[in-house]
């Protein structure tokens, strides 16, 4: 199955030799993890405004059509009146439905090794038939992010396409992830509850 990918890179500073190391390696990792990908869209935006991030996700969903859009960059915390790190808000300002499970999976997944994934704001949903989603920047965290769903993203863009029969979700085969032990709930059960009363009620 053939994905058509758009790469969009947000930088707090122009540094064109390591952007485009960052976009080649971005491309690298896609091709090799992800059958069918095709990159056919690249731009890099040193700290940009954020209707410019929107219209470009806009452009690449509505007139390109692509598959898949990645982003990198723009996610981490910054005052909330700045113009700084705005890739969370310009994507959620575009999608139609969101599938927060992606972002919640890849930061529980990289931050097994990097406990700076964390501090990770990104999203991640739907425009029309395209998937968009977010990753941190840095030299580490976009493959640790994106190496977590490759399994799931063909199952998402066969969903979206209009070409085929989506494959089973049961069929793929998806790393587990970082087990969570469930907390006990404190809450009394109603006989506890009733025999607390009854002491409190005889001063005890």
């Amino acid at each position: 199955m053939l994905i058509r990918c758009g790469l969009l890179l947000v930088t707090e500073k122009s540094d064109p030799a390591r952007d485009d190391a960052a976009l080649t390696a971005l491309q690298s990792l896609l091709t090799a993890g992800l059958d069918g990908a095709l990159p056919l869209a690249s731009r890099i935006y040193a700290a940009p405004p954020r209707y410019q991030v929107e219209e470009t996700l806009r452009e690449w969903c509505d007139e390109e059509e692509l598959d898949l859009i990645v982003t990198v960059g723009g996610t981490f915390p910054a005052p909330g009146p700045s113009e700084q790190q705005i890739v969370p808000e310009a994507t959620a300002a575009v999608l139609e439905r969101t599938m927060p499970s992606l972002p919640q999976t890849m930061r529980a997944r990289a931050a097994e090794k990097h406990p700076y994934a964390l501090l990770d704001r990104s999203v991640a949903g739907i425009r029309g038939r395209t998937l968009i989603v977010n990753l941190p920047g840095g030299q580490e965290l976009p493959a640790a992010f994106l190496e977590g769903i490759l399994d799931l993203l063909p199952v998402i863009a066969a969903r979206l396409g209009s070409e085929g029969e989506p494959p089973a979700l049961d069929a793929v085969q998806v790393p587990p992830a970082h087990e969570f032990t469930q907390p006990k709930s404190p809450a009394l059960d109603q006989e506890e509850f009733a025999a607390f009363l009854q002491r409190r009620n005889r001063g005890e």
